[in-house]
């Protein structure tokens, strides 16, 4: 049978990589492809790779550049261009581990899902520590889900949300692409309601995807740099969101959604004008539900 489904691996770190493709490699199902993309990683693994390389077929390249570092969506889009015809995609991080049963499921549901037209597809996902131990309940979501109900959901923390976990339609990817924020903080976010164009999302709860915790995500870095450059991923993204899909929202979630960009922008930005045009879009959105955010944030 013809293969529908990509798993791209934007490569960087050796730590944990053995522990990725030994969860690939015991996929009950191996009707898949695999993509490695090496972001010109110091670290050495054709020997591996070479370990690997009976259980599946795969496509390897190591880039010329490093672009994870400034520009991760970059480093996505190369590496989904490593594929080929596969109807849908999924980015698996280099650390995180999928359950033996994760491809099997995809097949199992894949007629299901093209039935209600769905682009997006995300599975159950459970964190993991840098050793492999489990260190959060299994966070599972409703079968068929609205995107805004989705994204409202993790944004009250309801739920969870990452790359991993989720496959995608290439039409989908083909027609929006991931936007690009800083450090790639919400670009995901964005994909799970453009992709599925503000329709539904559809959930395989039977199966996980392991998403591991480390003090080496980028997300977990505790550098001051990054951390500004996170805070400006969050404001830009949720305003984005805003300034495109508020319809598709309710107004109490318009004000959550607004609440944390202005608090975010107001830690990474003491720009002024900045501030103002901000303030006047959350005006023109929710009126004077505006002032109680300004005022909570006036100190900050």
């Amino acid at each position: 049978m013809e293969s529908k489904l990509a798993i791209i691996i934007p490569f960087y770190k050796e730590k944990y990589f053995r522990s990725t493709l030994e969860s690939l490699k015991n996929q009950s199902n191996r009707n898949f492809s695999v993509y490695i993309g090496n972001d010109n990683s110091p670290e050495k693994i054709d020997g591996l790779l070479t370990e690997f390389s009976d259980f599946t077929n795969f496509k390897y390249e190591k880039f010329k550049g490093n672009l994870g570092g400034e520009n991760l969506v970059s480093q996505w889009d190369r590496c989904i261009a490593l594929s080929e015809n596969e109807e849908f995609l999924m980015i698996l991080g280099d650390d995180d581990v999928l359950e033996k049963n994760v491809v099997e499921e995809f097949y199992n549901f894949i007629e299901k899902a093209n039935y209600f037209d769905i682009n997006v597809i995300r599975f159950a996902s459970q964190l993991i520590d840098e050793n492999g131990s489990i260190i959060s309940d299994v966070y599972e979501n409703p079968e068929i889900e609205k995107a805004a109900d989705s994204f409202m959901r993790i944004i009250k923390g309801a739920g969870r949300s990452s790359l991993s976990e989720h496959v995608f339609s290439r039409k989908a990817y083909e027609k929006h692409g991931f936007k690009n924020f800083p450090v790639a903080f919400g670009s995901d976010n964005v994909a799970w309601l453009e992709f599925p164009e503000m329709g539904n999302i559809y959930s395989i709860n039977s199966a996980k995807v392991l998403v591991r915790i480390s003090g080496e995500h980028l997300s977990s870095s505790k550098d001051s740099g990054l951390a500004l450059k996170r805070k400006e991923g969050i404001h830009l993204f949720t305003k984005y969101i805003i300034e495109n899909y508020s319809a598709y929202f309710k107004h109490e979630d318009l004000i959550l959604i607004l609440k944390k960009s202005y608090r975010n922008l107001r830690y990474f930005s003491r720009d002024k004008l900045r501030t103002l045009k901000f303030i006047n879009l959350m005006f023109r959105k929710i009126g004077f539900s505006a002032f109680s955010i300004v005022r909570e944030n006036r100190f900050n």
